[in-house]
C-alpha cells in the first residue's frame, strides 16, 4: 500500500489528511513563530515608522512581539480547528466555539491596539528626551495608561455583547447610576487629577528638580502620578504629596534658582579693637571672595558689621553662590549645606589667627560692685558667685 493511500484513512470520521494538515499547522507555526512576529514589525516599520527616527526596528520588534505570537497562536487554533471540522460537533458546540475564537479575535485586536499605544509612547519619550522636554513625559505616560485601559474597557464590552450576548445597554444603564454615586464618593480624587494636570500645565518643576515645600521641607521630586507627588528629601525620606494639596501650597524650585544666598552671623569679643575687626573683615572677604562658587551678582560678597548684641559684636557674612557648580569632590553640584560647610571653616581660621586680640563671644556677664562692707571677704564673693 502507497502512502498517499495511508493518507486516505479516516480517525474520528476524518481522513489522516486533515488530521496532518492540523498537526502541521500548529507545529509550524510555533517553531516560526518569531520569525513570522519578526517579519510582521519589519512590515509595520516599513510601511509606517520608516521616517520616524525616535524608534528603532529592534524596538518595535520587541514591543509588538507579544501581540503578533498572541494573534498568530489564535488564528493557528481556529485554522486548525477549521481542518478538522470541529471534530464533528454538534452545531451548538460548533458555534460556542466560534463565539469564543470571535472573543479572542477581539482580545487580540486590544492588545495590538495597546502594543501600538505603546510604540507612540516610546517614540514621544525619546523625543521629550531629545529636547529636554520631560515635564511632557511626566503628562503622556498616565493619559497612554489611561488611553490603554479605556481600549481594553471597550474590548470587553464588545466581547460581551458579540460573544456573550449580553445586553450591553441595559449595562451601561446600571453602570450609570452606579458612575454617579462613585463619581460623587470621588470628588477628592478627581480634585488630586485636576491638580495633576495642572502641573503638567503649568510646569512648576520637572523630575530630577529640587524644590521646597511650604512646611520647609526639601528633596528631589521623583515621580508625579494622577493622584500624588513623590518627593524624595535630603533626609532620604519619601514624601507622597498629594497634587491637590501640592498646588494650593506654596512650593519653591531650588533647581531652577540661578543665586542662592548664604547669610551667616559670626560675634565677636566687645574687646576687639577696630583695627583688629577692620582686618579680621578684609581677610575674610579676601578669602571668601576667592571660591570658584562665590558670584558677584546679584551683589558681590559682603562682610558687615551689623549689630550690637548683649555679649558679641556681630559680623554679618553675605554672599551669593551658582547651584549649578559642580564639586570636585562629589561630580555633583554643590549643595547649600556643603557652602556652609566650607565658609564656616574659614570664618573659624580666621577668627582663630587673630587671637587672643579676638575670639568668638559667648554669653556673658560682668558684675560691677561700687562697695564692700569693710568686713567682707573677697572670697565670699568668689564662692557666693560659684
Amino acid at each position: 500500500m502507497s502512502w498517499w493511500q495511508w493518507l486516505e484513512w479516516e480517525w474520528y470520521g476524518l481522513s489522516l489528511t486533515r488530521w496532518v494538515i492540523a498537526a502541521g499547522l500548529l507545529v509550524g507555526i510555533y517553531l516560526l513563530r518569531k520569525l513570522i512576529a519578526k517579519g510582521f514589525s519589519r512590515l509595520l516599520y516599513f510601511f509606517a515608522f520608516r521616517q520616524q527616527a525616535h524608534i528603532t526596528r529592534r524596538e518595535l520588534e520587541y514591543l509588538m512581539r507579544p501581540a503578533w505570537v498572541f494573534m498568530l497562536a489564535i488564528a493557528t487554533f481556529y485554522a486548525s480547528a477549521q481542518v478538522v471540522r470541529f471534530l464533528h460537533l454538534p452545531a451548538t458546540y460548533q458555534e460556542l466555539i466560534q463565539r469564543v475564537f470571535e472573543g479572542l479575535a477581539l482580545l487580540a485586536g486590544g492588545l495590538i491596539g495597546s502594543r501600538l499605544l505603546a510604540v507612540f509612547e516610546t517614540i514621544l519619550h525619546h523625543r521629550f528626551n531629545e529636547t529636554g522636554e520631560t515635564y511632557k513625559y511626566q503628562l503622556i505616560h498616565p493619559l497612554f495608561t489611561l488611553g490603554r485601559i479605556v481600549l481594553f474597557l471597550v474590548v470587553i464590552l464588545l466581547i460581551l455583547q458579540h460573544t456573550l450576548r449580553l445586553n450591553v445597554g441595559a449595562l451601561f444603564t446600571g453602570l450609570g447610576l452606579g458612575g454617579l454615586a462613585i463619581a460623587l464618593a470621588a470628588q477628592e480624587t478627581l480634585q488630586h487629577f485636576i491638580g495633576a494636570m495642572v502641573i503638567f500645565t503649568d510646569r512648576p518643576f520637572q523630575l530630577g528638580e529640587t524644590i521646597q515645600l511650604e512646611g520647609g521641607a526639601i528633596g528631589t521630586v521623583e515621580k508625579v502620578g494622577l493622584r500624588s507627588t513623590q518627593i524624595r528629601t535630603v533626609d532620604g525620606l519619601l514624601l507622597v504629596v498629594p497634587n491637590k494639596k501640592l498646588v494650593d501650597s506654596l512650593v519653591t524650585n531650588l533647581s531652577r534658582t540661578q543665586r542662592r544666598r548664604v547669610w551667616i552671623r559670626v560675634g565677636l569679643l566687645y574687646s576687639t579693637p577696630v583695627p583688629i575687626l577692620e582686618s579680621l573683615r578684609k581677610d575674610l572677604l579676601s578669602e571668601v571672595a576667592s571660591l570658584p562658587f562665590i558670584v558677584s551678582e546679584p551683589t558681590p560678597p559682603q562682610v558687615l558689621f551689623t549689630n550690637y548684641l548683649d555679649s558679641a559684636l556681630e559680623l554679618s557674612l553675605i554672599v551669593y553662590f551658582d547651584p549649578a557648580y559642580i564639586n570636585p569632590e562629589t561630580s555633583q553640584p554643590i549643595t547649600l549645606f556643603q557652602v556652609q560647610n566650607i565658609l564656616n571653616s574659614i570664618i573659624l581660621r580666621i577668627v582663630r589667627r587673630y587671637a587672643p586680640q579676638t575670639d568668638f563671644a559667648f554669653p556673658t556677664r560682668t558684675l560691677h560692685v561700687m562697695s564692700l562692707p569693710p568686713d567682707y571677704e573677697v572670697s565670699q564673693v568668689s564662692r557666693r558667685g560659684q
